[in-house]
């Protein structure tokens, strides 16, 4: 499949997820229920979609509310308050301010709006990084300990880690990697899930306040950031919101990893290098 038809199917499978909220946006759908629409992966659904739509589902629903609203107005014998009620608002003035900060336009307009800003952005010049295509033959073996909280507070864990460098069956030249099991736009900065992992021999013990984990065999797309682990964030929009649509390829239900090049420890935070790995369906 070439890019302009993959974009293309990639813009027809969001569409479908924005037509199901048009036929209902009062209604409160699962992840599982709007990713199942589009035929995406529920893992990396809300990544594609903000990416592509340059909003939220949550964002989406909201203006499409006042949409339906608008056409609930054009019955004249339907109150205001009932037309707001069934718009999720409790109040008529709550109602009227969202309205006119919202619809300057039609709802036909806002579709047309929102189809060319989904097509301006998967437009967006594909070079911003090089892909490199990484095929892993056999299981890469990984020491884990397990951080719950914000990202940038997982150095934390990394600095226990190498605390325990001592009990680990480790590599001659051990790669440090990461493990990123959520999307921060979409679970709260408390319930993020990460591991701090270090690369270690198939066999060995481990301390019991670690986790053996495996990085699988399988197609990775790979890019290189170099600068700040706070500016990290950039690169994954480009990732999910310009490459992934236009690439052909189909992206893994597996937790996005980081693999750090160097040291933080003595390396200036503007020459830092971090790899991060986008596992592909065979």
């Amino acid at each position: 499949m070439n890019k302009v038809s993959t974009i293309d199917a990639y813009s027809r499978r969001l569409m479908r997820v924005v037509q199901t909220l048009w036929q209902d946006p009062t209604r409160v759908y699962t992840t599982e229920q709007l990713a199942a629409v589009a035929h995406f992966s529920p893992f990396h659904f809300h990544r594609i979609y903000r990416e592509m739509m340059g909003e939220t589902v949550v964002a989406t629903q909201q203006r499409l509310r006042l949409h339906y609203a608008s056409r609930d107005l054009a019955q004249v014998d339907l109150p205001l308050i009932r037309v707001a009620q069934r718009a999720g608002y409790q109040s008529s003035a709550a109602f009227v301010r969202s309205f006119a900060a919202t619809h300057g336009v039609t709802p036909g307009a806002y579709r047309r709006q929102r189809l060319s800003l989904l097509q301006s952005r998967i437009h967006q010049e594909l070079a911003m990084y090089n892909i490199e295509f990484r095929s892993i033959s056999a299981p890469i073996h990984l020491a884990a300990r397990r951080h719950i909280g914000p990202y940038l507070d997982i150095g934390e864990a990394f600095s226990l880690l190498q605390l325990a460098e001592t009990a680990l069956p480790l590599l001659p030249e051990p790669r440090w990697l990461g493990l990123y099991h959520d999307d921060p736009q979409t679970i709260a900065p408390e319930q993020l899930r990460s591991d701090a992992c270090v690369e270690i021999l198939a066999e060995g013990d481990l301390p019991a306040d670690l986790q053996r984990v495996q990085i699988s065999a399988g197609r990775y797309a790979v890019i290189e950031h170099r600068g700040p682990y706070s500016e990290l964030e950039p690169a994954y929009h480009w990732l999910f919101g310009v490459w992934l649509p236009a690439s052909g390829e189909q992206a893994l239900a597996v937790p996005m990893i980081e693999s750090y090049l160097n040291d933080p420890a003595n390396t200036a935070p503007k020459d830092l290098r971090t790899e991060i790995w986008l596992a592909l369906a065979d």
